[in-house]
């Protein structure tokens, strides 16, 4: 259970990892190997412009999207969770499967006396790594240290925003974050009329971002089950993931997302 104390200073942090990465480093050239980083690296940097509160640190395969000012707050939450899914969905966009967790409680980051090295360490830092190690998917999870906080403050917010398909929560109290909210949200505006092709040149990046995430899931998941994959350690992520997002927009949005992908109307 969250102090007082504990909710002054703790940190919401999102620890996200580019999967298949030792296999890139691997068997690509050094020049799309740095693509790949820089194209992650893009999109923190535009959430950290945009936001102002969230700083990142990138080490290897790994991103730590942190919140610089300590404290809880409702703010940070709903923003860490909303840059997170866009930010997967703008790595996803890219083709690049990424997964993640979201957690809230100590996390430091200070220089060494000798002001060369950054130093960080925390709870949350290990809550998280822990909890991204353990999913088969690709995506993003909201553990209980992240949420509770919020909905002790809000009573109902949480189910509130589960209805409204934000995220699918688990037995375990584990939210499975939705990483296409903007997708759902034009679904709406494009049944009453109101959206005109192509569909790219709205809300950009965002907006077509998750139509691209969406494609890259699908035709990846598609492609493993041409083979009759269903069970290799990369196959059970892809299928896992595409089952999800069907799941997580309903099976009208999910057809009008394949749709809206199409040349035509992209």
């Amino acid at each position: 259970m969250n102090t007082s104390n504990s909710l002054n200073e703790g940190r919401y942090l999102l620890f996200l990892d580019i999967l298949g990465f030792s296999d890139l480093v691997e068997t690509r050239p050094a020049k799309e190997i740095y693509d790949v980083i820089e194209s992650a690296l893009n999109a923190f940097e535009q959430w950290e412009k945009l936001n102002g509160q969230f700083k990142t640190i990138y080490f290897s395969d790994t991103f730590l999207f942190y919140q610089d000012p300590k404290g809880y707050g409702n703010w940070a939450f709903l923003d860490v969770y909303a840059i997170g899914s866009m930010v997967l969905s703008a790595l996803l966009a890219a083709g690049i499967p990424a997964r993640g967790a979201i957690s809230f409680g100590e996390f430091e980051v200070e220089l060494d006396s000798s002001g060369r090295h950054q130093v960080y360490f925390g709870k949350a830092l290990i809550e998280a790594h822990k909890a991204e190690q353990q999913e088969k998917w690709i995506g993003i999870t909201v553990l209980r240290s992240a949420w509770e906080p919020y909905e002790a403050a809000n009573p109902g917010m949480i189910d509130a925003f589960a209805r409204e398909k934000v995220w699918l929560r688990r037995a375990d109290g584990v939210l499975l974050l939705n990483p296409l909210i903007k997708l759902r949200d034009w679904y709406g505006l494009a049944r009453m009329g109101d959206v005109e092709k192509p569909y790219s040149k709205w809300d950009a990046p965002e907006f077509p971002n998750d139509i691209l995430a969406l494609k890259f899931i699908r035709a990846k998941a598609e492609s493993y089950a041409a083979v009759q994959d269903f069970t290799s350690h990369v196959a059970i992520k892809f299928h896992t993931t595409h089952k999800f997002l069907k799941e997580v927009l309903g099976d009208e949005c999910y057809a009008w997302g394949q749709q809206a992908a199409l040349p035509g109307n992209f």
